[in-house]
């Protein structure tokens, strides 16, 4: 992950512990603070992601019909079927595909759900980066990699699927096949995948 060390989180889940905005398994744990859905999809083109309608008691924009991936898509090695690493404010205008749910404040990643896979209350599927545009999109929904790895998948289908991966204190990180500006970070618990993220290289929404 450019920082490719992967953290535990003391989640039911097994979710990663995001640094200020968090982030985990089945979604990204959000630490402290509720979310609430906000007018959705909500991203502007400001830099940090407009979640819109919060306390303005302006009319909220009607949904437009979601891009919803198919049901082949796979996580990686761009994104997940429409939503793409990187893309920004501008590119997802419109489109249907997130609804707000952590505001990241004026230099803070914001946590988002997509439209097609919620979270629980205290998680996001995907974080926004005001510097990098759509940093971390999380295995939900049971989304999985080209080569076949998702939550529940064991450490030796792992190594066998990545062998590069890196293995650290809590879990591992793997270079994504097709995309040298990624990377998959994984939290393994009892020798079994917990969470599962594509991260662009050198995201800046979680450690």
């Amino acid at each position: 992950m450019g920082r490719s060390a992967i953290v535990a989180a003391g989640t039911a889940a097994g979710a990663l512990l995001l640094a200020g905005c968090g982030g985990g398994g089945g979604g990204g744990d959000v630490k402290g603070g509720g979310t609430a859905e906000v007018s959705a999809p909500a991203i502007g083109a400001t830099s940090t992601p407009n979640l819109g309608g919060v306390g303005g008691g302006g009319r909220r924009p009607a949904p437009r019909k979601p891009g919803a991936p198919n049901r082949a898509a796979t996580l990686g090695p761009l994104g997940y079927g429409p939503l793409r690493l990187g893309m920004t404010a501008r590119q997802l205008r419109g489109s249907g595909l997130l609804i707000g749910k952590v505001r990241g404040g004026a230099a803070g990643c914001s946590g988002y759900d997509l439209r097609t896979h919620r979270t629980p209350k205290g998680s996001v599927g995907v974080y926004y980066s005001p510097r990098l545009g759509i940093a971390s999109i999380f295995a939900v929904g049971g989304m999985r990699t080209p080569q076949g790895i998702g939550v529940g998948s064991t450490l030796a289908q792992v190594e066998r699927a990545y062998p590069k991966a890196a293995r650290g204190v809590n879990g591992s990180s793997a270079p994504v096949p097709g995309n040298p500006k990624a990377v998959y970070s994984l939290l393994l618990s009892g020798g079994r995948v917990t969470s599962l993220a594509l991260d662009l290289a050198g995201q800046d929404c979680h450690n």
